[in-house]
């Protein structure tokens, strides 16, 4: 396997945990019943797998911007590649030769 093609797993790989950390914390803080509401919450304090409200947020928090760095390295890793197709789908009365777009 290349170094490009390991770069390219691992990368995938952090982003596909960080996805799985927010989204899974997503619907923690999403079912806890809203927020403090002025100490009228009773659910505001409940423990879920061992971590308070304020764990979950920051977990979410955490992992929604390592999840965004990658996608963000992501693009910036295949951007000849998608510059490359979306020429390809515009039409180009002028494109006499087609060329060829490198492999992601």
């Amino acid at each position: 396997m290349s170094n490009k093609a390991r770069i390219h797993y691992a990368l995938d790989a952090v982003i596909a945990l960080a996805f799985i950390l927010s989204a899974v914390s997503g619907v923690v803080l999403w079912l806890g019943g809203g927020g403090y509401q002025g100490g009228r919450n009773p659910a505001y304090q409940v423990t879920i797998l061992g971590l308070g409200r304020a764990a979950w947020n920051d977990l979410h928090f955490w992992t929604s911007l390592v999840m965004m760095a990658g996608v963000g390295l992501h693009l910036a890793l295949h951007w000849r590649w998608i510059v490359c197709m979306t020429r390809g789908l515009l039409p180009s009365p002028r494109r006499q030769v087609q060329e060829s777009c490198p492999t992601a």
